[in-house]
């Protein structure tokens, strides 16, 4: 089974970060493929986006967005539209995540129309859902994240296309503080989401990543969930270093 490594960059690279990260990975050799059923897709801010196409292009990485507008050409001043991202020909995009609805106070339902416009533009849609502490202590984990999927599972019961759909678990109280769900946490949350997924026309295409203080370190006890696909990672990432042991990880 392929696995996916999700880079999320998040704001934490400045240019010469970026310009040290490639020419890092540009002169190492492990960078995996297809062919060794690992992929690894990067998401730089919007204005590292270029160089990063530029410059790793040739790697078989795949390059992505961080978020997208929920809005088409048009006067919106600020925003990027999804038509801007295919003009770089971007594999995925990043909705949903904790950050942007706590931050930005994006709502289901937003989240959902940028999911039906990702996929409208064959750009593959990594959708984020995740609960609080308190709400995990309150034993409201499942529910909210039907809820999060709700909109979405209902546009994919008449969805038919082959785009691929990831949706990324990641607990709020996980990102960035160094804490992982236990195995039995991780195996109810994952088994439920494939519960959820296993009757729609896409289900074969609709794969599963974990996101939350995803390190060298503590991946390799999330390998054996069977039913995570691959990893979101945030900081981490964004040491060339880092990351190689994180895709080197068994």
């Amino acid at each position: 089974m392929i696995q996916y490594y999700f880079a999320n960059w998040k704001t934490f690279q400045s240019l010469a970060m970026v310009k040290k990260f490639i020419k890092e990975s540009t002169k190492d050799t492990f960078m995996p493929n297809k062919m060794h059923k690992k992929i690894i897709g990067i998401a730089p801010s919007y204005e590292h986006i270029f160089i990063v196409h530029k410059k790793l292009e040739k790697m078989e990485l795949l390059i992505g967005a961080q978020d997208c507008s929920q809005f088409l050409a048009g006067p919106y001043t600020g925003q990027v539209s999804i038509q801007s991202l295919s003009d770089f020909n971007l594999s995925f995009c990043i909705i949903g995540h904790s950050e942007a609805r706590r931050f930005l106070g994006q709502s289901d339902e937003l989240i959902a129309l940028k999911f039906k416009l990702l996929l409208a533009a064959n750009i593959s849609p990594i959708i984020c859902i995740g609960q609080s502490l308190q709400q995990q202590e309150q034993g409201m984990t499942l529910q909210v994240l039907f809820d999060q999927l709700d909109q979405i599972l209902q546009f994919l019961q008449s969805y038919h296309g082959s785009t691929k759909i990831f949706i990324a678990y990641e607990p709020l109280y996980a990102i960035g503080s160094g804490m992982v769900p236990s195995q039995d946490e991780l195996q109810e949350v994952f088994s439920f989401l494939k519960t959820l997924v296993q009757q729609l026309p896409v289900a074969k295409n609709i794969m599963f990543l974990y996101g939350g203080s995803v390190s060298g370190s503590s991946v390799s006890q999330l390998h054996a969930i069977k039913e995570i696909s691959g990893f979101l990672i945030g900081k981490a990432s964004i040491d060339f270093q880092e990351l190689k042991k994180i895709v080197e990880s068994k």
